[in-house]
């Protein structure tokens, strides 16, 4: 705690800051008897346990509203922190309802209650319903049962390799992504909030008393109005980190989906920003951009929406960026790792070209390689397969543009430029 000791604000009653909690926070704050009946709980957790108000959990326990499948484990659960005095922290749980409605997932910590002579009399806790995160790990599960399916049925190696090697670069940012919100859900300060509760709770008789004389009464005003910041800012977060995920789902679904209609898919396309398409590749690569500090800079000017092949192109720039991170990996380490990122509208003989670029300074290409690049199962990596670019290649090919490499030779870095036709009545939008 380190805000600075505040008065207690006049005319408020000593239970008005619990209870301001209790009817504001988002999460379920619940406290229960030794029994594993409710004594008091949020308002959040009320209405979804179908109460009007908070009151009328009361004397109930969770065998009121969840099936026996959960209900059971959860008061054994209580009954034992209730024994030992040991608190449990951070539980993935599902819950299944008694109404028959769509079980949930939850990640719950509950604490022992003590009294002021420090004896156990119950047990209090804060659940956050994760279903959000649950419903995108069954949509990634969906989409890997739909790939395997879609190979199967093509019966053809190369097609399955390609799904396999275009879905594999995202699912490397699915995976962060997933990490990245079960790490901050472990790491919330709920258990902060449980602490202030307890404390609270502690000194439910005298509490304006508590807050205005004691020590950490003092501080503990200011310690909740951070507290609630810090939980809105993990909110934010874990919202954002969502919204790339289901970003992600969505391309690995039109990888396979295109795949599954290889030998003459039509195209799919949509009105869109080229600044923000190199932005949604570059988010599908940045922990391993990061991981191996790897500079990136974009030299993208203001270009009008274009009606493109929205997944194809992300196909290839996924690609593209992972590889020319790739070609970092034996620079000395005094080297500054950098790839560069271009986009450009030119007027050629046929109408209107959109130029990408993806360029590093890694290691470059050998002359000799420069004919090969393209070719399927031909790669330079020792763990590589020789399926990205074949596959960049051919999705080029299917919106009538062309991908060329270039490169001035070993360690002189190199230059992918992708070039795509506009049809002149559909771009300006």
């Amino acid at each position: 705690m380190t805000a600075a000791p505040e008065q207690f604000p006049a005319g408020v009653d000593e239970r008005d800051l619990l209870r301001a909690l209790l009817d504001n926070s988002p999460d379920h704050i619940y406290f229960k008897d030794r029994q594993s009946r409710f004594i008091k709980s949020s308002a959040a957790q009320a209405l979804q346990f179908g109460m009007a108000t908070p009151d009328g959990l009361v004397g109930k326990s969770d065998f009121d509203v969840f099936s026996d499948a959960h209900a059971r484990p959860a008061f054994e659960d209580e009954q034992a922190i209730i024994r030992t005095g040991l608190p449990m922290v951070g539980k993935i749980e599902r819950e299944t309802w008694m109404d028959g409605r769509p079980d949930t997932w939850a990640l719950t910590t509950k604490m022992p209650l003590r009294n002021r002579d420090g004896e156990i009399i119950g047990t209090f806790g804060i659940t956050k319903d994760i279903s959000d995160l649950k419903e995108a790990e069954r949509r990634i599960g969906e989409v890997h049962r739909q790939l395997v399916e879609a190979s199967r049925l093509a019966g053809m190696a190369e097609i399955a390799t390609n799904v396999l090697h275009n879905v594999g670069n995202v699912l490397n940012s699915v995976n962060i992504s997933a990490g990245l919100i079960v790490d901050r859900l472990r790491a919330s300060k709920l258990k902060g909030l449980a602490r202030a509760v307890g404390l609270m709770d502690e000194h439910a008789g005298d509490l304006g008393d508590f807050l205005m004389r004691d020590t950490r009464g003092k501080l503990l005003p200011g310690y909740l109005r951070e507290l609630a910041q810090a939980l809105e800012a993990e909110q934010t977060a874990i919202a954002e980190e969502l919204g790339l995920l289901a970003r992600s789902v969505d391309h690995i679904k039109e990888v396979v989906a295109t795949q599954q209609s290889y030998a003459g898919a039509s195209r799919v396309v949509e009105s869109l920003k080229v600044d923000e398409l190199l932005d949604d590749a570059l988010r599908m690569n940045v922990s391993s951009l990061t991981r191996h500090k790897v500079e990136v800079v974009k030299q993208v000017p203001d270009l009008p929406a274009l009606t493109l092949d929205r997944h194809r192109l992300l196909q290839i720039l996924v690609n593209l960026i992972s590889n020319a991170k790739h070609a970092m990996r034996g620079a000395p380490p005094d080297h500054s790792a950098c790839i560069t990122l271009g986009a450009a509208l030119l007027e050629g003989a046929g109408g209107r070209v959109l130029r990408i670029t993806v360029a590093d300074n890694g290691e470059g290409i050998a002359p000799e390689n420069l004919v090969r690049v393209f070719v399927h199962g031909f790669t330079t990596r020792s763990n590589g397969h020789g399926f990205g670019l074949h596959s960049c290649a051919l999705a080029a090919r299917e919106m009538g543009g062309t991908l060329s490499a270039h490169s001035e030779g070993a360690g002189q870095g190199a230059t992918f430029v992708l070039d795509v036709p506009i049809d002149p009545q559909e771009g300006d939008r």
